[in-house]
């Protein structure tokens, strides 16, 4: 039930729509057809006061659709269907149109249907950029992201001024779309101009940096005041404004179980931004935090457990075996990496689960051993009861994993992980 908490919502929500919508009158003879085409429009609004209030990344939101991570796959495909049911709304309002016409009914001017055309054409040309532009990097897709509420402007005008429903009334219709265009406009806001200077109000000086591997930077922060308090296996956004070291916001998870006072992360130089703040971050600068996110908490788990981790993936779980596991716990830990040098935490993680009897660690090699499969696991683990799959590693390397443990005997009653696609 929690995995679809996000999807019963959105039912829940066009539900309400369709019932409070078949319950009220136009204000005026419409074809059917235009009925059932302004019903489209509002579930339309539906669509992006969650889209919206998605970006604002509240709590809320999390526990609504069961992690922020989650929360942006429902982003993502809100948006992809509110496009395709504007095209239909603006197809199937020509065609009421066109039967208006024939039939000799006259129609009013309706001087606020061009915002509707003008919203449509910028909606159209942002999705598309935001769909064509999965090469550019996180910052510049954020960039593109903050246009789009332009056009949910000129869609909430262009729906108060064309609509053939009662907007300001006080049916139950009128109420649902103006709470839920209220909390779109408020989301939308609060996400462009206010979230990136209130959010992050947690606050650090750069206490150590440490190379833990190629190309991978351990950075430890002293709290300059309140501190962020986590729980092992989340994220936090990170940025810097540093001069030369800065760093705009961006998503990271938290390296080491959770101290009094401080905060780690563990960050690969994956891109350009990585790259540079890898090279210009120094001892002193100041970074803030805002969060925490996530639910990877292999505490929620089924007590016989696998975690695979893949190359910097190892950062959840190194917290995981900071933190304390409990006794009832059975957990064979697979790490995978590419090379000696491309592999973070390996003598300290010998170290802290030699002193855990519950946790055992198989480390691969891939340069060694080639790549981990699910057949080499089985042959390393003894438990036949059901079995949760922790994950955190590279997409290709789940995507095959999951494959594969389908088509294994290991009894997998859950594979967990985190999506960390934030666009």
């Amino acid at each position: 039930m929690k995995k679809q908490k996000g999807l019963i919502i959105i039912m829940i929500s066009i539900i309400i729509t369709y019932i409070s919508w078949a319950f009220i009158r136009p204000t005026r003879d419409i074809p059917a057809i235009t009925q059932y085409s302004q019903l489209i429009a509002a579930i339309v609004m539906v669509f992006f006061c969650l889209v919206n209030f998605i970006s604002t990344r509240h709590k809320f939101a999390e526990y609504m659709f069961n992690g922020l991570d989650k929360s942006y796959l429902y982003h993502k495909y809100l948006s992809i269907f509110s496009l395709i049911l504007i095209l239909i709304h603006n197809e199937t309002i020509d065609i009421g149109k066109k039967l208006q016409r024939t039939s000799g009914i006259r129609m009013p001017k309706d001087p606020y249907a061009m915002y509707g055309s003008f919203s449509l054409y910028l909606f159209v040309a942002l999705i598309l950029i935001a769909l064509l532009a999965k090469r550019l990097n996180y910052e510049r897709w954020k960039v593109i992201h903050k246009f789009m509420i332009i056009p949910y402007s000129l869609g909430i005008y262009h729906y108060y001024g064309s609509s053939n429903y009662p907007t300001f009334s006080l049916d139950f219709f009128s109420i649902w779309m103006n709470l839920l265009n209220f909390i779109g406009i408020i989301s939308a806001v609060y996400s462009i101009f206010i979230y990136e200077k209130k959010s992050f109000k947690y606050k650090y000086k750069v206490k150590s940096l440490r190379t833990v591997a190629i190309g991978t930077l351990e950075i430890t922060g002293s709290a300059l005041g309140k501190d962020l308090e986590y729980k092992p296996g989340q994220f936090a956004f990170l940025k810097v404004l540093n001069g030369e070291s800065n760093f705009t916001s961006h998503p990271f998870t938290l390296s080491e179980a959770h101290k009094k006072g401080e905060l780690q992360f563990t960050i690969k130089a994956l891109g350009d931004h990585t790259k540079r703040l890898i090279e210009t971050l120094k001892v002193g600068d100041k970074f803030s935090v805002s969060g925490p996110y996530g639910k990877f908490d292999f505490k929620r788990g089924a007590n016989n457990q696998i975690w695979i981790a893949g190359g910097i993936g190892i950062t959840p779980f190194r917290s995981f075996a900071q933190a304390d596991v409990p006794k009832d716990f059975s957990i064979d830990f697979f790490y995978a990496y590419n090379s000696e040098d491309d592999a973070p935490y390996v003598e300290e993680l010998q170290e802290l689960t030699s002193t855990l009897n519950n946790v055992r660690l198989h480390l691969f090699n891939s340069k060694e051993k080639g790549f981990l499969t699910v057949k080499e696991i089985s042959e390393l683990i003894t438990i036949n009861a059901p079995i949760d799959v922790y994950f955190c590693g590279p997409k290709p390397m789940r995507e095959g994993l999951m494959k594969q443990f389908k088509n294994s005997s290991i009894n997998v009653s859950n594979f967990h992980y985190e999506h960390f696609q934030f666009k």
